[in-house]
């Protein structure tokens, strides 16, 4: 606390004793009526000034009322809710076996397990083979066609053990996906199952993973004599194994466009058969040329549908 007095005080002490001086002069310089009339005056003086020196000082400092800091609450900090993602479940689930399709390539799909059969080695390749699954498409985009749209996972281990033939081809679907030839006239690239005919072609070859492997997807028609390339025996085939070298995946699936016949029609098969390699090449650049959606169902949804598979035996 402050003790020293305010300036202002000083002077008003100072005037309180001016005025003692003034009176003591006044008192003795008229002894009669004056004398008591400035003593009166003087009087009022010095009550007038003490009141002054009484009163605050309307110029003293008010010493600020210190309040208290404000207690500021922060809000509470929640954490952040955890978002669980929606993993979209496959449209086929069989034997470990899983994949999605469109629906645009068939109405529904129906799996099954086919028993082994050992034919011995004088029958035809084909007509032995291990155990497998098989995929068949029930309203299938394609209703009038040769073949079967089907796909089957053979087990590696137990074809090569029943049949050299499939052990053969195996091997060279390894070997494809590691060279990656481009497909042709002369072409023969890996195909299973083993049939009772020569592969005439392969157009439109690309080499695409599934979940869990790796495969070579290309348009081919087989047949026992050359003919025409039409909508009755055109078909997609996907070929591939899985990375552990355990499953073969085979992929037959027939497609159409509208720039084919429908069945091929010769007038003259002497003629035909001459100019054979210069048909096969036009036709394989057309086929080629042609945007994946003009075939039916489109190469792209059969494509994606492969790249969906994922075997976990």
């Amino acid at each position: 606390m402050n003790t020293h007095p305010h300036p202002q005080k000083y002077a008003l002490l100072s005037l309180i004793a001016l005025l003692l001086a003034s009176m003591a002069c006044i008192i003795n310089l008229d002894e009669d009526g004056g004398k008591e009339l400035s003593v009166q005056q003087t009087l009022v003086s010095i009550q007038q000034t003490q009141n002054a020196l009484n009163a605050p000082s309307s110029q003293e400092e008010e010493i600020p009322e210190v309040l208290p800091e404000p207690t500021i609450t922060l809000p509470e900090v929640l954490p952040e809710p955890t978002i669980t993602p929606t993993i979209e479940q496959p449209d086929v689930i069989y034997e470990g076996i899983s994949f999605s399709f469109d629906p645009g390539i068939a109405a529904s799909i129906s799996p099954s397990t086919i028993p082994a059969q050992n034919m011995g080695e004088e029958s035809m390749p084909g007509d032995t083979y291990p155990t497998h699954f098989v995929f068949e498409f029930n309203a299938y985009a394609v209703s009038d066609h040769f073949h079967t749209p089907k796909i089957i996972i053979y087990p590696v281990n137990d074809y090569q053990v029943l049949s050299e033939y499939a052990g053969d081809i195996i091997d060279n679907l390894k070997q494809t996906l590691i060279t990656r030839p481009g497909g042709g006239s002369i072409s023969h690239l890996p195909f299973l199952p083993m049939w009772n005919a020569a592969q005439l072609f392969s157009a439109s070859v690309s080499y695409f993973d599934f979940e869990n492997g790796s495969g070579v997807r290309f348009l081919t028609m087989y047949g026992q004599a050359i003919y025409p390339v039409d909508n009755t025996n055109l078909f997609y085939t996907y070929q591939g194994l899985t990375n552990d070298g355990e499953y073969y995946i085979s992929a037959v699936l027939p497609v159409t466009n509208p720039g084919l016949p429908d069945e091929g029609q010769i007038d003259d098969y002497l003629a035909f058969e001459e100019n054979w390699e210069t048909y096969l090449a036009d036709t394989i650049a057309w086929l080629q040329a042609q945007d994946p959606q003009n075939f039916s169902p489109s190469l792209d949804m059969l494509d994606a549908m492969m790249a969906s598979y994922e075997i976990n035996r």
